[in-house]
């Protein structure tokens, strides 16, 4: 220890034993550990104070699958085989539009990626394939054909994984996991998608169906399934999380997270990628903001405000859950919810509340 640190701390011992015989006892404990505190200020430094956690701010749409059991047959396609005939080997085993595959040769199907797999690695032999078709279950033998254009087999189907979507994605953390939706995946009947895998990939905007007062409107987009960005291993009440296998070019902005005591009504931005393929900030007005001590994916209620928004998309639409909400330069919540009766309303979650799923 340096004779400067050691001589502040003799300094403050005297101070210690004359309060000692000048006061009461409980003025000495009080005072004493009033003196330590500044004591161990003047050797080690100030206590420093909690810093807010930084990420890197989403504002970009993502194609998300949660593989379930089995993927749904939505079309079923012809193309040229080996010899020449115009051929579809799903049409020829008598699978139809809203079938659900459910296992080929006995492995279960968890997406299309999957099938699409178990095809191509046949190599022309014969597959067995169960089926869902109105809450019945069926087998049946399906023998894919090489394509004559593209050189691999193929089975003439068009599938949809149990659960696919478009979302933003909401922030991306230092170690690559990271936060979109604020909301769950559910399916046709309202029940979270129990999530046992999933994936997470690049998305297009190309183009946007206005909301309008009792319908909400929709991003249309093309999801490219050849360019997946990571893996999903949760989706539940606020959102939909994973792990990116590596940081995106995009994910350029850094930013500090709210406390949830930080938000108020007032002025803020949303950001998210509209048909022009550019992220941009647009303005909302914060009406609410609820001081909750339990977790819920309502907890700030907005107003769209921004004319260029408003005139592209009429408020809020779907496809632009997850899209940040910043308010005095830190990132407070995303978007979840479209108030149906008025689109230019909205409910947001708190981004502290992602962050501690």
């Amino acid at each position: 220890m340096k004779k400067s640190t050691i001589a502040i701390l003799c300094l403050c011992v005297t101070l210690l034993v004359v309060v000692l015989s000048c006061g009461g006892q409980t003025a000495v404990y009080a005072t004493q550990y009033d003196i330590l505190d500044d004591l161990s200020d003047l050797v080690v430094g100030a206590k420093p104070t909690e810093e807010s956690e930084q990420v890197y701010l989403g504002g970009y749409p993502v194609g998300l699958t949660i593989d379930g059991n089995g993927v749904t047959v939505i079309g079923l396609n012809e193309f040229f085989a080996e010899d020449g005939r115009l051929c579809c080997p799903a049409l020829v085993a008598g699978l139809q539009i809203n079938d659900v595959i459910v296992t080929v040769d006995g492995k279960s199907i968890s997406g299309s990626a999957r099938l699409a797999e178990l095809v191509s690695e046949c190599k022309g032999k014969t597959l067995q394939v169960e089926y869902d078709r109105d809450g019945q279950r069926f087998t049946t033998e399906l023998t894919p054909e090489r394509d004559l254009t593209a050189g691999n087999y193929r089975a003439g189907v068009w599938t949809r994984d149990s659960s696919c979507g478009i979302g933003t994605l909401t922030y991306v953390r230092r170690n690559l996991s990271f936060g979109c939706l604020g909301h769950p995946v559910t399916d046709s009947h309202g029940n979270i998608v129990q999530c046992k895998n999933g994936g997470v990939f690049c998305c297009e905007i190309n183009g946007i169906e206005p909301s309008k007062s009792g319908a909400a409107g929709e991003l249309r987009g093309t999801i490219s399934y050849e360019k997946r960005l990571g893996s999903i291993y949760a989706n539940n009440k606020l959102g939909t999380y994973g792990t990116l296998n590596k940081l995106p070019s995009f994910c350029k902005d850094s930013i500090a997270v709210a406390d949830i005591s930080e938000v108020t009504p007032g002025d803020a931005e949303i950001y998210c990628t509209l048909d022009d393929g550019k992220r941009n900030a647009y303005k909302i007005e914060i009406i609410k903001a609820v001081k909750q001590s339990a977790k819920d994916d309502k907890g700030i209620v907005f107003r769209v405000t921004d004319k260029d928004l408003l005139a592209k998309t009429c408020g809020i639409v779907q496809g632009m859950s997850g899209s940040p909400i910043v308010q005095n330069g830190k990132l407070v919540g995303a978007v979840t919810h479209v108030f149906v009766n008025d689109p230019t309303k909205g409910y947001g979650v708190y981004a502290k509340w992602m962050l501690t799923n």
